[in-house]
């Protein structure tokens, strides 16, 4: 067994694999690293991991929790965790300006893409931020779009307004006109996030005069999905994909 790990900006979504089986995810928040040593220990208990892990793999685009959970596995499992990036090489061209500054979950989703379709691919990871990345039919990165995500939307809605509330954007709104505050907030954002999406997808696709395979992942992915057709599959574990077929890739050529 081994450890697949992608610390986010809101949370930590996590994996143990029997080889290249992903048999148990979960997730912990990573808005709270002081609680991160309680919620570890008890989410591997769970998993009763214990000792058995051979290797821990860590995506992370967060210092500070990164930082406290290395200690917490070298603690809890005994075992040094090994960075994506660093400690393992990405296994896909780069072309971008800045190749060593594209956020660790981007290239692994792009990884987890290429592997899934072997061709060019639009992906969608809708998170805290809305990002929008290609690769073309060689499984290189070309770049992509960063945009906030709905949730994101409404807290700066609010704390950016005086009597503004935060809304949870959850569902659909009954209809496009809001009949109150938290209604027009609900509308504005939802068809905002699908407007925005959309209009993405329809530029980068007459920019490469191609159509890409589209496939979407993140906590609003299934939201967009309802309402884009174009998206061919939402898939949850992505990035964990990802982080399995690039330690894959590196035991391979380590041999």
């Amino acid at each position: 067994m081994w450890l697949a790990i992608d610390i986010g900006n809101t949370n930590i979504h996590a994996g143990v694999f029997e080889g290249d089986v992903l048999l148990t995810p979960f997730s912990l928040s990573s808005s709270e690293p002081h609680m991160l040593h309680d919620s570890f220990a008890k989410a591997i208990s769970t998993c009763s991991l214990k000792n058995s892990v051979s290797a821990v793999i860590i995506s992370s685009v967060n210092p500070k929790p990164e930082e406290v959970l290395f200690e917490c596995i070298k603690t809890r499992l005994h075992t040094s965790p090994q960075k994506i990036g660093k400690d393992i090489p990405i296994p896909l061209s780069v072309f971008a300006e800045y190749p060593e500054k594209i956020g660790a979950d981007r290239l692994m989703n792009a990884v987890a893409a290429y592997e899934r379709f072997h061709d060019s691919a639009i992906i969608i990871d809708a998170g805290t931020a809305i990002t929008v990345d290609v690769i073309n039919n060689h499984g290189a990165f070309l770049g992509g779009i960063i945009a906030p995500g709905m949730a994101i939307s409404s807290k700066t809605l609010h704390h950016a307004t005086a009597l503004l509330p935060e809304v949870s954007i959850t569902k659909k709104p009954d209809t496009i006109l809001g009949r109150n505050t938290i209604e027009a907030i609900r509308s504005g954002i939802y068809w905002g996030a699908i407007g925005m999406v959309k209009q993405y997808i329809e530029m980068i696709c007459k920019e490469l005069r191609d159509t890409p395979a589209i496939i979407a992942t993140g906590g609003s992915a299934p939201i967009l999905a309802r309402e884009i057709p174009a998206i061919a599959s939402v898939t949850p574990h992505l990035t964990l994909e990802g982080i399995q077929w690039t330690y894959k890739a590196w035991r391979e050529r380590c041999r």
